[in-house]
């Protein structure tokens, strides 16, 4: 029978089919890239299917596509099979490929990659020693600390440096983020994140930073701020995010939500429960409020969340996803 035009089949027979033919590099990395959205469509019992999907792309001669192999890798195969294949690529002649690799591998956060990671952060490429010390920070070892020190000097590695540098909670970074804080023509959101990640560390100038742009009328780093308050627990946070929710004509009344959940104040439940029985509340907002319910008390929120009316499918899938990310 064949597969509607639209389906994740589909799109993974084309895109296969169009690695095979296709001569331009551009549409040959497209192609495979669009292996790695069908997988993401593809339901949980379909995904090893695209095990040689992972071979195949990984043989090509093309950096692209052997990129797109190793996300697909860290996206269809048990996380120890991914481990396995990413390990075994770190030393792939192509820089490209190693960053590639070395991110995945740092983002599956396992305890055994911990000597690949430590062979990474010796790499003579900087963005491959960037990935294996965000990769250390994930099994809470301070191992790439400098690294993720000097990364606060680059525009394109600064954002992911201070939050990676949030998370380890070292106070040695506290100057470094500082200086970085204070420099010049900082994007907004670059320096919002470096003031959650002082405020995660103690700093109260950040922490004052975190409340006057979660202030403003408008600006486009605020939802990220009013979250970031919810996430470092800063004093005052629940009565700042309490305000916001509750007013009903605030566009960031879901940053909110997902920051109160941060919080992990379980009485906080019922406030947030509350803004699922008013009416006219859009799906975004719904979703953020699940999410943060689900932060606070996974079983009380899924029984609340289970007659949930959501408008559109896209929605009621998310909300399924969601459910199952925090119950796994």
């Amino acid at each position: 029978m064949s597969q509607p035009a639209g389906s994740w089949q589909s799109m993974r027979e084309r895109a296969l089919l169009t690695l095979e033919r296709e001569k331009s590099a551009v549409i040959r990395a497209e192609a495979a890239e669009a292996i790695c959205d069908a997988a993401a469509d593809a339901p949980d019992d379909a995904l090893s299917d695209f095990a040689a999907d992972v071979v195949r792309l990984l043989n090509d001669k093309q950096e692209e596509v052997r990129c797109a192999g190793l996300a697909l890798a860290a996206e269809v195969l048990p996380p120890a099979e991914a481990k396995d294949v990413l390990v075994r690529n770190i030393a792939d002649r192509a820089h490209r490929v190693r960053v590639e690799a070395v991110g995945r591998l740092a983002d599956l956060a396992l305890p055994d990659a911990r000597g690949a990671l430590a062979v990474a952060l010796e790499d003579d490429i900087f963005p491959v020693r960037f990935e294996a010390a965000r990769g250390m920070v994930a099994l809470q070892h301070s191992a790439g600390l400098e690294t993720l020190l000097t990364a606060l000097e680059d525009p394109d590695l600064r954002f992911r440096a201070a939050a990676a540098l949030a998370q380890l909670g070292n106070k040695d970074a506290l100057p470094r983020l500082k200086k970085a804080f204070h420099g010049w023509f900082l994007p907004a959101f670059d320096k919002t994140q470096l003031a959650g990640a002082l405020a995660r560390l103690g700093d109260s100038e950040g922490v004052e930073h975190l409340f006057k742009r979660a202030g403003k009328g408008w600006s486009m780093d605020r939802a990220m701020a009013i979250e970031l308050l919810g996430e470092v627990k800063a004093p005052g946070a629940k009565e700042r995010l309490l305000t916001i929710l509750k007013t009903t004509d605030d566009d960031c009344r879901g940053a909110a939500a997902r920051g109160l959940g941060r919080l992990g104040d379980q009485n906080l439940l019922d406030d947030l429960a509350r803004v699922l029985g008013e009416q006219l509340t859009a799906d975004d907002v719904k979703l953020d409020v699940a999410e943060g319910m689900l932060r606070l008390d996974v079983a009380k929120a899924r029984e609340r969340l289970t007659s949930l009316v959501l408008s559109d499918d896209d929605s009621k899938a998310e909300l399924a996803t969601m459910l199952k990310e925090f119950t796994s």
